[in-house]
């Protein structure tokens, strides 16, 4: 009688990030394929890196995008001490293990309650910015995928959500734009668009779409201010935008606080006003996360510093439950 080969357990670990980690999605792909039993943890918490009672992996591959999860990383090391972690918030120096795994099919029933499509139209950056891991990690742009080759097609709704880092960076955005018009498509450009550089070309192929937030639910464009220098070419491509027919309020421009030498509270204060008065939402994002920069993301994003004066603030130690006497107005 011919035994039937053991079944290969595969664990894979989303250790961070809210929206489903295409990578993860592409090994549990591969195994599949190969006829091995696949399950996939969103991880919460410390706790959900350890080994349950009836845990018996034969292969654990995890990632990290933020490099505030390196804990859970060494953690998950300690109890699996052959997993293979990948991301932006594991180790960019050391060299990755050759995992022999190249497939651009991806898995999408190990997220069962997402229903939107995601991938890359294009990878890398133009760009070299000191403070991002993309140049390093992708090179130069290279285009990658069609839309109708990232959409899930059948019956699945038309929402796609991009990971692009320089969309416009490609040579074939046109292309890709009117796809996506053509088609009918929502799109999210998740990871942002360079508005420093935006065209009035690209600018007006942006209002052409149906840009969305990563929900599907909001009109959303996504930019960044991350140095006082770039405010000149900023505004020029915020204007752009506006000139056709993108709201300010649909601009959510992330701010990079706490990276730069030198940088001071009134540098930080400055950017928040200036894109307040355009009407654009800010949104800080803290390089290091101490008190006082997390402090102020949050003041940002709850839209408190609308009604509520810094000082304040900083007086009731950066906690909503701690204003007594001042009336908020939450966006």
């Amino acid at each position: 009688m011919r035994l039937s080969p053991p079944i290969v357990k595969i664990l894979l670990l989303q250790l961070d990030g809210k929206i489903p980690n295409l990578a993860l999605m592409r090994i549990s792909a591969h195994h599949k394929a190969l006829g091995d039993d696949v399950e996939l943890r969103v991880v919460g918490n410390a706790a959900a890196v350890e080994r349950g009672l009836w845990d018996s992996m034969d292969k654990v591959y995890a990632s990290a995008i933020f490099t505030r999860s390196k804990p859970l990383c060494d953690r998950l090391l300690e109890v699996y001490p052959d997993a293979v972690i990948g991301g932006t918030g594991w180790n960019l120096k050391a060299n990755l293990p050759k995992i022999g795994i190249s497939t651009r099919e991806t898995d999408y029933s190990v997220y069962p309650l997402f229903r939107q499509s995601l991938g890359f139209t294009q990878r890398g950056c133009r760009l070299k910015c000191s403070f991002c891991v993309v140049p390093g990690m992708e090179g130069n742009v290279t285009n990658e995928a069609g839309i109708y080759d990232i959409w899930r097609g059948g019956t699945w709704p038309k929402e796609l959500l991009l990971l692009d880092n320089d969309f416009f960076g490609q040579g074939l955005w046109r292309d890709r734009i009117r796809e996506i018009r053509e088609g009918g498509f929502k799109v999210s450009f998740n990871q942002g668009i360079n508005a420093r550089c935006i065209t009035d070309e690209a600018a007006e192929a942006i209002a052409s779409v149906d840009y969305r937030d990563d929900s599907m639910k909001t009109k959303r464009i996504y930019t960044a201010w991350d140095s006082l220098g770039d405010e000149e070419r900023l505004f020029a491509g915020l204007n752009r935008l506006v000139k056709y027919g993108v709201k300010p309020d649909q601009i959510m421009v992330y701010m990079l606080i706490g990276y730069w030498p030198g940088e001071t509270a009134a540098d930080r204060e400055y950017r928040r006003m200036k894109l307040r008065e355009f009407g654009a939402r800010p949104y800080p994002m803290p390089y290091v996360r101490n008190k006082e920069n997390v402090g102020f993301q949050r003041w940002v994003i709850g839209a408190y510093d609308k009604t509520i004066p810094w000082k304040r603030w900083e007086e009731a130690k950066y906690e909503p439950r701690n204003l007594q006497c001042f009336p908020l107005r939450l966006q």
